[in-house]
């Protein structure tokens, strides 16, 4: 978990802290929970959120050490879904937007650069499991 999850978990902790002790009416000074039990609620929800936010470490952060290929976004065709990837000895591989990891709306950008492994196929070389590469 990175710095920054940590803090977001940390705020998010303490914003749902609030808002749970708001929505009970008690608010620490007005006669409500004493502070013992305050932190007891914040505890829990930050390590709910850490515990969530380790489970869910995205597919970019494991991509530096894995063997996939390195390359460049040639061009891509967002309306027909397709498209090719230069490799870094020169080759073009094509690339179907089925092949990029991701939910939802799938695309490359030209000039982006990429990580892919690369399968023989009836119709030639073509990209699979392709992320874009972080910087």
């Amino acid at each position: 978990m990175s710095v920054n999850q940590l803090i977001r978990s940390v705020v998010v902790s303490a914003l749902a802290t609030a808002v749970i002790l708001f929505l009970q009416g008690a608010l620490p000074g007005e006669g409500g929970l004493p502070f013992f039990d305050i932190g007891v609620v914040f505890v829990v929800v930050l390590v709910s959120c850490v515990i969530a936010g380790l489970g869910s470490a995205s597919e970019e952060e494991t991509d530096e050490n894995d063997d996939r290929e390195l390359g460049t976004v040639k061009w891509f065709n967002v309306s027909k879904g397709f498209g090719f990837i230069t490799r870094e000895n020169g080759d073009d591989v094509f690339v179907h937007f089925r092949n990029i990891r991701g939910r939802g709306h799938r695309s490359l950008t030209e000039g982006q650069s990429v990580r892919f492994t690369v399968k023989e196929s009836d119709k030639g070389l073509q990209a699979e499991d392709v992320s874009v590469a972080r910087s």
